[in-house]
């Protein structure tokens, strides 16, 4: 099975709202893939999507909005405590009924060996899936690398509230395109790492973000919102809509997506991958060129302080073969939070493929 997008069917409910007026989310489906998924080789990898596709097997079992949004960075003071018993709930596997502002959540933890008793230092990676895909296709992305030698750490891979056109107009999968305060996916971020610090212990300097497309969007929302607690952020076909350049690209829907400005107390490394001129989506009315938005985003964030891996695989809207979970956790493991100098500035690593390029932060 290859990663690659088929064409979603929501373009049956977009079409009526968006003459309606009423967007249900603009930034996270697919155009016709570059590689036929019936006939592609397999390559053992999951085939992220932004449609639904039949699960792995190595996990066990609209309102208006107002446009002021604010960041939600926590106050651990005043931080809301975690529900009671939702801590209890942490297992390897699927983790369901785990309340967050009494909101019953589901995630699958992946843990590494060694990972079983309070005390330890471990990095956390969190891991979101794109439109109309699922957690359990998501998660072996990223899976097999928990025990890597250089980094062991402990996934989450999220299970989205499935919003989009038919529920509320906050975002397509995740909370990602208003983010409301408080964002339901950060609370989920929040509540989560408290837990798995509570149990096994956090390395608070290498934790982590990453996903595709409408997970990609999500991942770099979260460095927005949580950007002082990230040490990087890898998005595979995503978007800062803190970026007035990607709006301004989206014709009538430029004034839709409300994020906060990104806080100058962030300074992640940005691991930035998208497909080339293929990788869009054609909204209608307007059309997400993913293309576009890594363009304007590389000097956005590196004026903004962070340095970025910029990769254009030119492969549309998918995840390349050639750059797959194992170099995005080579590239995290490289990047803790306050790292002074990137060790990527340099040269990138051997195994980086020759469409990726280093480009350092402003001063």
């Amino acid at each position: 099975m290859t990663p690659t997008a088929p064409r979603s069917p929501l373009h049956t409910i977009l079409v009526p709202m968006l003459l309606a007026g009423v967007l249900g989310g603009c930034g996270a489906s697919a155009t016709t893939p570059p590689v036929d998924a019936a006939t592609a080789t397999d390559t053992g990898v999951p085939a992220v999507t932004d449609a639904s596709t039949v699960p792995t097997t190595d996990v066990a079992p609209a309102t208006d909005v107002p446009p002021a949004i604010v960041d939600d960075v926590p106050d651990p003071m005043t931080e809301p405590p975690v529900e009671s018993g939702s801590c209890d709930l942490l297992a390897p596997g699927m983790v369901t009924g785990f309340r967050v502002d009494a909101l019953a959540r589901s995630f699958i933890l992946t843990l590494p060996q060694g990972a079983t008793a309070a005390g330890g230092h471990w990095p956390v990676i969190f891991n979101w899936h794109g439109l109309g895909d699922s957690a359990p296709n998501m998660n072996p992305l990223f899976a097999g690398e928990v025990g890597n030698a250089a980094m062991p750490f402990i996934l989450v891979t999220p299970v989205s509230t499935r919003l989009g056109p038919t529920t509320t107009p906050l975002g397509l999968e995740w909370e990602n395109l208003r983010a409301m305060t408080p964002n339901r996916e950060a609370r989920l971020f929040d509540a989560v790492l408290r837990c798995i610090d509570q149990r096994w212990g956090v390395d608070r300097d290498r934790v982590f973000t990453a996903g595709f497309s409408a997970g990609a969007i999500m991942s770099d929302l979260l460095g927005v919102l949580r950007g002082s607690q990230l040490g990087a952020v890898a998005s595979y076909s995503g978007g800062y809509f803190s970026n007035a350049e990607n709006t301004a690209t989206l014709g009538p829907l430029r004034t839709y997506p409300s994020w906060p400005d990104l806080p100058s107390s962030a300074h992640f490394a940005q691991l930035l991958m998208y497909g080339g001129s293929n990788d869009s989506f054609n909204l209608f009315v307007a059309t997400a060129h993913f293309d576009v938005f890594a363009g304007n985003d590389l000097p956005y964030l590196n004026a903004r302080r962070h340095d970025v891996v910029y990769c254009n695989h030119n492969g549309g809207h998918t995840v390349p073969r050639t750059l797959l979970g194992r170099q995005v956790v080579e590239f995290f493991a490289a990047h803790p939070r306050g790292v002074a100098a990137s060790p990527f500035a340099a040269a990138l690593p051997s195994d980086y493929p020759s469409y990726c390029a280093f480009h350092a932060r402003g001063g």
